[in-house]
């Protein structure tokens, strides 16, 4: 079971990198692509500068997410390197639970504000509604609550969080 469970977290993480990695090359020829055009041709494609934005927000979450799947989030560690082994695992567990609670009301939030775009819609370019492009929001803040969640439990149950001194 363990074997099975590691084999689709690895599939769900490449997959995960290969779409951040898409975007990012895409974004780049488009925007590249669009100046050129600006500069030489004094023309542009009309839609390129809403769809550049789509994609900042998508990578910005994708990267918000890859983050917190490898630990690497925005955090400030100042006063839990002075505290004893069990304190500094406490408030890891503590930390984890808060930041899938916040990441919980984002995704909450965040899927009421794109059902409220569906039931009203608009399009953000070329016949792509916006809420389409908005739906990253609730996805991407529903994985991170659901990581920091099972970040939670694994520190608090089996203390994993911690890393060990290795004997040289």
């Amino acid at each position: 079971m363990k074997l099975v469970i590691q084999r689709v977290l690895y599939v769900v993480h490449r997959l995960e990198d290969s779409i951040l990695v898409a975007l990012l090359l895409a974004m780049i020829v488009l925007a590249v692509t669009q100046i050129a055009l600006r500069n030489g041709f004094d023309t542009g494609i009309t839609w390129a500068d809403a769809l550049l934005r789509v994609m900042v927000l998508w990578i910005a979450l994708l990267g918000a997410m890859v983050a917190s799947r490898e630990r690497q989030h925005i955090s400030i560690d100042v006063i839990s390197r002075f505290l004893p082994k069990m304190a500094q695992r406490a408030t890891q567990v503590l930390s984890s639970i808060f930041a899938a609670v916040i990441c919980f009301i984002l995704a909450k939030y965040s899927f009421n504000f794109v059902q409220m775009e569906y039931e009203a819609p608009s399009m953000a370019f070329a016949n792509v509604p916006t809420w389409l492009c908005e739906s990253i929001m609730p996805i991407s803040f529903a994985i991170m609550s659901l990581r920091y969640f099972l970040f939670a439990v694994q520190d608090a149950f089996w203390g994993l969080a911690i890393q060990t001194e290795s004997p040289q």
